[in-house]
């Protein structure tokens, strides 16, 4: 970099990829939390226990984290194509985790009540 030159900052696919790190790093940690969750709700299903419920929330929050993959993926597909400037997708993509994270967990806990 040479005096008066801006300094440069990743464009198209490798910048998607940079923020996608950040996603990758979110999508461990609430599946470590969903596992830890799940794993100790208190024992198996009672009878008063909704396994279709249960079983729906674990989809739920496998759906979130796929289609924030998805999203990722094709992003980065779309930048490296058209050169733009995505990584505010990556982002997007980790609200879709934490959120599907925090849905399912609330399915989850009502089917087991």
């Amino acid at each position: 970099m040479t005096a008066g030159t801006a300094a440069s900052r990743p464009t198209g696919v490798a910048a998607v990829l940079a923020v996608a790190v950040i996603q990758v790093l979110a999508i461990v940690v609430t599946a470590v939390l969903w596992f830890f969750h799940t794993v100790f709700a208190g024992g198996a299903c009672g009878a008063s226990c909704d396994g279709a419920a249960a079983d729906a929330a674990g989809m739920l929050f496998i759906a979130a984290a796929a289609a924030s993959i998805l999203v990722t993926v094709s992003a980065a597909v779309v930048a490296g194509r058209t050169g733009r400037d995505l990584a505010w997708v990556p982002l997007v993509s980790t609200a879709l985790v934490v959120a599907g994270y925090l849905a399912a967990v609330a399915v989850f806990d009502a089917a087991i009540r």
